[in-house]
């Protein structure tokens, strides 16, 4: 049975690593269900004994992306050596790492998710994303408000608010990074739109003025390079 279910792992991964590589190289519209299959060498039955769609299929890399994520996230709240400020700045950068070192995948999805067609698609990622987050978040914030650092009532839904905002954010800001070839002034608006983001949870958190760090000007530039090439 062990071996059995690790061949399922395997031989589904292989799927989505070729997949997110070929809709790097090609982009997602011009990648069919029988290009990946080719590239793997299966059939096409096998490709939808894994998944429904092409769609369903990012949608997993989406999901597996989320996981990874939320894994490493999960590690650090349970540890004992910080308090609930570094564990929430340390958030931040878990996510931002990750999304980095998935570059491809993240420029991919930014391209399809901002389709008008796929607004539905775009919907369920969100809320997927933050049911798994919400609980992570709601445990840094709880211990915040033990050691006085934060102040709020309302714990999970101040959670809930940070995570909906950083939402609103994933709204805009594509449009704003992909056009950014063509007008430079959009790194200025997006440095803009993430201090006005930091400021925002320092509200709703009740946390000191500069004590959230979701990111700096250096890695805006670095993540921004990396979306251009």
């Amino acid at each position: 049975m062990v071996r059995i279910i690790k061949e399922y792992e395997e031989r589904k991964n292989e799927l989505l690593d070729t997949a997110q590589q070929l809709f790097f190289v090609k982009g997602y519209d011009q990648t069919s269900v029988e290009t990946i299959i080719n590239q793997v060498g299966v059939s096409k039955g096998t490709f939808y004994y894994y998944f429904k769609s092409k769609e369903d299929l990012l949608d997993k890399l989406v999901e597996r992306l989320s996981k990874k994520i939320i894994f490493e996230l999960r590690s650090m709240v349970e540890r004992g050596d910080l308090n609930a400020l570094e564990k929430l700045n340390q958030a931040f950068k878990i996510t931002r790492n990750i999304k980095l070192e998935n570059i491809d995948l993240i420029k991919t999805v930014m391209q399809f998710y901002y389709e008008e067609k796929n607004l539905l698609f775009r919907h369920k990622i969100n809320a997927n994303s933050i049911k798994l987050f919400v609980p992570e978040f709601s445990k840094i914030i709880n211990q915040g408000i033990k050691e006085k650092s934060f102040d709020t009532l309302f714990p999970e839904e101040a959670a809930r608010l940070i995570l909906d905002l950083a939402v609103d954010l994933s709204e805009l800001m594509p449009a704003l990074i992909l056009e950014l070839s063509q007008n430079p002034e959009n790194f200025e608006k997006i440095e803009k739109m993430m201090k006005s983001y930091e400021s925002a949870v320092e509200r709703i958190l009740g946390a000191k003025k500069g004590t959230v760090n979701v990111v700096d000007r250096e890695i805006i530039k670095n993540f921004l390079e990396k979306i251009k090439t």
